[in-house]
Protein backbone atom coordinates (compact mmCIF):
# COMPACT_ATOMS: atom_id res chain seq x y z
CA UNK A 1 0.00 0.00 0.00
CA UNK A 2 3.06 2.15 0.93
CA UNK A 3 4.60 2.14 -2.89
CA UNK A 4 0.77 3.27 -4.02
CA UNK A 5 1.20 6.28 -1.66
CA UNK A 6 4.58 7.39 -2.58
CA UNK A 7 3.63 7.28 -6.14
CA UNK A 8 0.21 9.19 -5.96
CA UNK A 9 1.92 11.59 -4.00
CA UNK A 10 5.02 11.72 -6.91
CA UNK A 11 2.66 12.36 -9.57
CA UNK A 12 0.73 15.00 -7.83
CA UNK A 13 3.49 17.06 -6.98
CA UNK A 14 5.94 16.58 -10.40
CA UNK A 15 6.46 19.13 -12.22
CA UNK A 16 4.53 19.43 -14.76
CA UNK A 17 1.26 20.14 -12.28
CA UNK A 18 -1.16 22.30 -14.38
CA UNK A 19 -4.20 24.46 -14.10
CA UNK A 20 -6.87 22.63 -13.35
CA UNK A 21 -9.39 22.04 -16.59
CA UNK A 22 -12.10 23.62 -17.74
CA UNK A 23 -15.25 24.09 -19.64
CA UNK A 24 -13.39 26.56 -21.98
CA UNK A 25 -9.58 25.37 -21.82
CA UNK A 26 -8.75 25.77 -25.26
CA UNK A 27 -7.88 23.08 -27.48
CA UNK A 28 -4.66 21.90 -28.02
CA UNK A 29 -4.19 23.33 -24.50
CA UNK A 30 -2.64 21.07 -21.35
CA UNK A 31 -4.87 21.08 -17.79
CA UNK A 32 -5.28 18.55 -14.86
CA UNK A 33 -8.17 16.68 -14.11
CA UNK A 34 -9.65 14.55 -11.64
CA UNK A 35 -10.00 10.82 -12.89
CA UNK A 36 -12.98 10.70 -11.46
CA UNK A 37 -14.59 13.27 -14.04
CA UNK A 38 -12.81 11.11 -17.33
CA UNK A 39 -15.77 9.28 -19.05
CA UNK A 40 -14.45 6.33 -21.14
CA UNK A 41 -15.05 5.87 -24.76
CA UNK A 42 -14.81 2.34 -25.14
CA UNK A 43 -16.36 -0.43 -23.13
CA UNK A 44 -13.42 -2.51 -21.67
CA UNK A 45 -9.58 -2.63 -21.01
CA UNK A 46 -7.37 -5.66 -21.26
CA UNK A 47 -7.01 -5.91 -17.05
CA UNK A 48 -3.59 -8.06 -17.86
CA UNK A 49 -2.02 -4.79 -19.55
CA UNK A 50 -4.00 -2.76 -16.78
CA UNK A 51 -2.02 -4.57 -13.66
CA UNK A 52 1.44 -5.07 -15.63
CA UNK A 53 1.44 -1.10 -16.00
CA UNK A 54 0.35 -0.65 -12.39
CA UNK A 55 3.68 -3.11 -11.57
CA UNK A 56 5.77 -0.85 -14.14
CA UNK A 57 4.75 2.29 -12.08
CA UNK A 58 5.35 1.59 -9.01
CA UNK A 59 8.81 0.71 -9.87
CA UNK A 60 9.67 4.46 -11.07
CA UNK A 61 11.55 6.94 -9.72
CA UNK A 62 9.27 10.60 -9.42
CA UNK A 63 11.88 12.25 -12.14
CA UNK A 64 10.87 8.74 -14.27
CA UNK A 65 7.09 9.25 -13.71
CA UNK A 66 7.09 13.30 -14.62
CA UNK A 67 9.16 12.08 -17.82
CA UNK A 68 6.64 9.12 -18.39
CA UNK A 69 4.12 11.31 -18.02
CA UNK A 70 5.02 13.73 -20.35
CA UNK A 71 5.21 11.35 -23.03
CA UNK A 72 2.48 9.47 -22.55
CA UNK A 73 0.03 12.12 -23.75
CA UNK A 74 -3.65 11.46 -22.43
CA UNK A 75 -6.03 13.23 -24.93
CA UNK A 76 -9.58 14.64 -24.04
CA UNK A 77 -12.60 16.11 -25.21
CA UNK A 78 -14.60 18.24 -23.83
CA UNK A 79 -18.51 17.50 -24.79
CA UNK A 80 -21.13 20.24 -25.32
CA UNK A 81 -22.11 19.71 -21.27
CA UNK A 82 -18.51 20.53 -20.54
CA UNK A 83 -17.50 16.71 -19.67
CA UNK A 84 -14.50 15.24 -20.33
CA UNK A 85 -14.38 12.43 -22.37
CA UNK A 86 -11.06 10.03 -22.55
CA UNK A 87 -10.28 9.05 -26.33
CA UNK A 88 -6.60 7.40 -25.78
CA UNK A 89 -4.42 5.82 -22.60
CA UNK A 90 -7.74 4.15 -20.91
CA UNK A 91 -5.16 1.34 -19.78
CA UNK A 92 -2.54 3.65 -18.22
CA UNK A 93 -5.48 6.09 -16.96
CA UNK A 94 -6.49 2.93 -14.82
CA UNK A 95 -3.50 2.00 -14.06
CA UNK A 96 -3.25 5.23 -12.26
CA UNK A 97 -6.88 4.92 -10.07
CA UNK A 98 -5.51 1.78 -9.26
CA UNK A 99 -2.45 3.34 -8.06
CA UNK A 100 -4.15 6.04 -5.86
CA UNK A 101 -3.43 8.55 -8.28
CA UNK A 102 -6.06 11.42 -8.49
CA UNK A 103 -5.28 13.93 -10.66
CA UNK A 104 -3.46 13.31 -14.70
CA UNK A 105 -2.26 15.69 -16.63
CA UNK A 106 -4.43 15.68 -20.43
CA UNK A 107 -4.82 17.17 -23.79
CA UNK A 108 -7.66 18.81 -24.92
CA UNK A 109 -7.67 17.72 -28.54
CA UNK A 110 -11.47 18.94 -29.05
CA UNK A 111 -14.04 20.94 -27.95
CA UNK A 112 -17.39 19.88 -29.76
CA UNK A 113 -20.50 22.08 -29.18
CA UNK A 114 -23.72 20.10 -30.85
CA UNK A 115 -25.09 18.57 -28.16
CA UNK A 116 -27.37 16.09 -31.28
CA UNK A 117 -24.26 15.73 -32.82
CA UNK A 118 -21.54 14.60 -30.53
CA UNK A 119 -21.41 10.89 -30.85
CA UNK A 120 -21.49 11.30 -34.55
CA UNK A 121 -18.68 13.38 -34.11
CA UNK A 122 -16.70 11.19 -31.53
CA UNK A 123 -17.57 8.15 -33.89
CA UNK A 124 -16.64 10.08 -37.16
CA UNK A 125 -13.14 11.29 -35.55
CA UNK A 126 -12.41 7.66 -34.34
CA UNK A 127 -12.57 8.95 -30.77
CA UNK A 128 -15.59 6.45 -29.52
CA UNK A 129 -15.29 2.66 -29.62
CA UNK A 130 -19.38 1.45 -29.26
CA UNK A 131 -18.58 -2.08 -29.64
CA UNK A 132 -17.83 -4.68 -26.76
CA UNK A 133 -15.25 -7.22 -27.06
CA UNK A 134 -16.66 -9.69 -29.54
CA UNK A 135 -17.66 -7.01 -31.54
CA UNK A 136 -21.64 -6.35 -30.86
CA UNK A 137 -22.75 -2.42 -30.58
CA UNK A 138 -22.75 -0.75 -27.39
CA UNK A 139 -25.02 2.38 -27.17
CA UNK A 140 -23.42 5.55 -25.22
CA UNK A 141 -25.74 5.09 -22.24
CA UNK A 142 -23.81 1.47 -21.95
CA UNK A 143 -20.46 2.99 -21.73
CA UNK A 144 -18.82 2.53 -18.06
CA UNK A 145 -19.33 5.62 -16.23
CA UNK A 146 -15.80 5.27 -14.79
CA UNK A 147 -12.17 4.42 -15.34
CA UNK A 148 -12.58 2.32 -12.25
CA UNK A 149 -15.79 0.19 -14.05
CA UNK A 150 -14.14 -0.66 -16.93
CA UNK A 151 -14.64 -4.81 -17.57
CA UNK A 152 -12.44 -7.08 -18.71
CA UNK A 153 -11.42 -7.84 -22.34
CA UNK A 154 -8.66 -10.47 -22.22
CA UNK A 155 -8.31 -10.26 -26.12
CA UNK A 156 -7.48 -6.86 -26.02
CA UNK A 157 -4.61 -7.75 -23.60
CA UNK A 158 -3.48 -10.24 -26.40
CA UNK A 159 -3.91 -7.46 -29.24
CA UNK A 160 -1.92 -4.94 -27.22
CA UNK A 161 0.69 -6.97 -26.59
CA UNK A 162 1.01 -8.10 -30.64
CA UNK A 163 0.91 -4.36 -31.01
CA UNK A 164 3.94 -4.18 -28.88
CA UNK A 165 5.59 -6.35 -30.60
CA UNK A 166 5.24 -5.04 -33.73
CA UNK A 167 2.78 -7.23 -35.81
CA UNK A 168 0.52 -4.68 -36.16
CA UNK A 169 1.08 -0.79 -36.96
CA UNK A 170 -1.05 2.21 -35.36
CA UNK A 171 -1.27 4.21 -38.02
CA UNK A 172 -1.76 7.34 -38.41
CA UNK A 173 -2.43 7.67 -34.88
CA UNK A 174 -5.95 6.19 -35.22
CA UNK A 175 -7.21 5.25 -31.64
CA UNK A 176 -9.13 1.67 -31.04
CA UNK A 177 -7.01 0.07 -33.58
CA UNK A 178 -6.03 -2.80 -31.22
CA UNK A 179 -10.37 -3.28 -30.39
CA UNK A 180 -10.71 -4.10 -33.88
CA UNK A 181 -8.07 -7.10 -33.57
CA UNK A 182 -8.87 -8.12 -30.80
CA UNK A 183 -12.44 -9.18 -32.13
CA UNK A 184 -10.49 -10.68 -34.53
CA UNK A 185 -8.17 -12.43 -32.67
CA UNK A 186 -11.32 -13.72 -30.37
CA UNK A 187 -13.28 -15.23 -32.83
CA UNK A 188 -10.32 -16.82 -34.96
CA UNK A 189 -9.11 -18.15 -31.57
CA UNK A 190 -12.93 -19.68 -30.71
CA UNK A 191 -12.90 -17.33 -27.82
CA UNK A 192 -10.45 -19.67 -25.96
CA UNK A 193 -10.39 -18.75 -22.14
CA UNK A 194 -7.19 -15.86 -21.70
CA UNK A 195 -5.31 -15.47 -18.60
CA UNK A 196 -1.46 -15.02 -16.76
CA UNK A 197 -1.18 -19.24 -17.45
CA UNK A 198 -2.21 -19.28 -20.98
CA UNK A 199 -1.18 -15.76 -22.00
CA UNK A 200 1.93 -16.73 -23.80
CA UNK A 201 0.81 -19.89 -25.64
CA UNK A 202 -2.14 -17.35 -26.68
CA UNK A 203 0.13 -14.38 -28.03
CA UNK A 204 2.25 -17.26 -29.74
CA UNK A 205 -1.03 -18.16 -31.47
CA UNK A 206 -2.21 -14.37 -32.36
CA UNK A 207 1.34 -13.36 -34.10
CA UNK A 208 1.06 -16.68 -36.74
CA UNK A 209 -2.63 -15.16 -37.09
CA UNK A 210 -1.34 -11.60 -37.44
CA UNK A 211 1.15 -12.49 -40.18
CA UNK A 212 -1.60 -14.66 -42.59
CA UNK A 213 -3.41 -13.51 -45.09
CA UNK A 214 -6.54 -13.57 -43.30
CA UNK A 215 -5.55 -10.63 -41.16
CA UNK A 216 -5.36 -8.79 -44.50
CA UNK A 217 -8.38 -6.31 -44.36
CA UNK A 218 -7.60 -5.34 -40.42
CA UNK A 219 -5.62 -1.83 -39.97
CA UNK A 220 -2.22 -1.39 -39.28
CA UNK A 221 -1.41 -5.11 -41.66
CA UNK A 222 0.99 -6.01 -42.07
CA UNK A 223 3.09 -5.18 -38.69
CA UNK A 224 7.09 -4.54 -39.15
CA UNK A 225 7.91 -7.52 -37.19
CA UNK A 226 5.17 -9.93 -40.42
CA UNK A 227 7.96 -8.19 -42.92
CA UNK A 228 10.82 -9.31 -41.05
CA UNK A 229 9.79 -12.65 -40.29
CA UNK A 230 9.04 -12.78 -44.49
CA UNK A 231 12.41 -11.13 -45.13
CA UNK A 232 14.33 -13.89 -42.93
CA UNK A 233 12.26 -16.82 -44.59
CA UNK A 234 13.11 -15.36 -48.40
CA UNK A 235 16.59 -15.82 -47.25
Amino acid sequence: MRTWILLALAISQGAWALAPCERESQVGSWCEVNIDQLHPTQGGVGQIQVDNTQAELAGKSAKQLDKLMKKKEIPIVIAPDGGYWLVDRHHLTKALWQSGVKQVRVKVIARLQDKENFWSQMQCNHWAWLKDEKGGALTPQQLPAHIGELPDYPYRTVAGLLQDAGYFDKREQVYFVEFAWASWLGQQMDWLPVDSANLADRLYQAKRLACSSKAADLPGYPGKQCRVNQSRSGN
